[in-house]
């Protein structure tokens, strides 16, 4: 990995790798579709066929195997690369860990625990990886974070810090928040829009921080917004004492969101816990060639997301 290359604005059009994606509804619910992508990527990849499942904008796609070899090249066969909250993730060079299921869909995507996957609670006091010391190259977790509390992320950062080798990547993908605020701001000071609008940008953003105040009424959410200074930050803070019940982790219902991370706590948090640096990035930029592979990284809600990667 050559640090020094990374562009912030470096043009997806330099990094695509060639494929065919096919849209369709059934891709967010079929059963058939995460079990042939897993097929093709375990049976086929040597032959040049890779496939990847995009649940979020119902796509399949088939890209070369052979042009995402490449993005390895500057690792060893023997190098490790873990992923986190892995979902419907499958690659052949990478090892799954996740929470286990609660739906039947969710299970189908994730496939068979101790084979497709490694089940993995996060949020246990008692969290231990079981992966060597410094023995990690690379490390993804995608939308994972926010799902977490507090201490159990603290937690799980440490143990990323711990089993990556020096100079290895974890990379994080997180709901960027603060422009959720932001946005609500520049809504908020137009007085021609009309209240209904600034209600709906007032909830989205707030939910997108705390799943559950989609339980308060419109009124309690304009109420904190107001509190916290339309300051996202602020916000978590402010809702977190007054219900703080929001914040904490529930097992059957894993998908809430109950942390908020910006890029300057990020880096805060990254330093405190021994990390070198962090690199704020877009989607598809990043100091480690294998994820800016857009058919297989960075596709869960791009639009609503921002990346880094923390080098330790």
């Amino acid at each position: 990995m050559n640090i020094n290359e990374i562009k912030i604005f470096s043009s997806l059009r330099n990094s695509t790798i060639k494929g065919i994606k096919l849209y369709s509804h059934r891709a967010s619910k079929s059963f058939f579709f995460p079990k042939l992508s897993r097929f093709i990527n375990k049976y086929l990849y040597s032959t040049g066929l890779a496939s990847s499942l995009n649940r979020y904008d119902n796509s399949l796609t088939f890209f070369s195997a052979f042009a995402d070899k490449k993005l390895y090249s500057d690792f060893l066969a023997s190098d490790k690369f873990l992923n986190f909250g892995s979902g419907a993730f499958f690659h052949n060079r990478w090892k799954n860990y996740d929470y286990p299921g609660q739906s039947s869909y969710y299970k189908s995507i994730q496939g068979r625990e101790g084979v497709d996957f490694h089940s993995i609670d996060l949020c246990d006091k008692n969290l231990k990886i079981p992966e060597h010391n410094d023995s990690v190259s690379l490390i993804y977790c995608s939308h994972t974070l926010e799902h977490l509390d507090k201490e159990s992320m603290l937690r799980f950062i440490y143990e990323c810090f711990r089993i990556l080798k020096k100079n290895g990547v974890l990379r994080v993908a997180l709901p960027n928040t603060k422009n959720d605020f932001y946005l609500t701001r520049c809504i908020l000071s137009q007085s021609a829009i009309n209240e209904e609008i600034k209600r709906n940008y007032l909830r989205d953003s707030s939910s997108h921080i705390f799943s559950d105040t989609n339980q308060l009424s419109s009124n309690e959410i304009a109420e904190l917004h107001e509190k916290s200074k339309y300051e996202s930050d602020l916000f978590y803070t402010s809702v977190s004492e007054k219900y703080p019940e929001f914040i904490n982790f529930d097992g059957t219902n894993p998908e809430r969101h109950i942390n908020y991370l910006d890029f300057e706590g990020l880096i805060k948090v990254a330093k405190n816990i021994g990390f070198t640096f962090t690199i704020p990035t877009y989607q598809g930029s990043s100091v480690a060639s294998p994820f800016t592979n857009l058919h297989v990284f960075d596709t869960t809600e791009p639009h609503i997301s921002f990346y880094a990667d923390i080098i330790k």
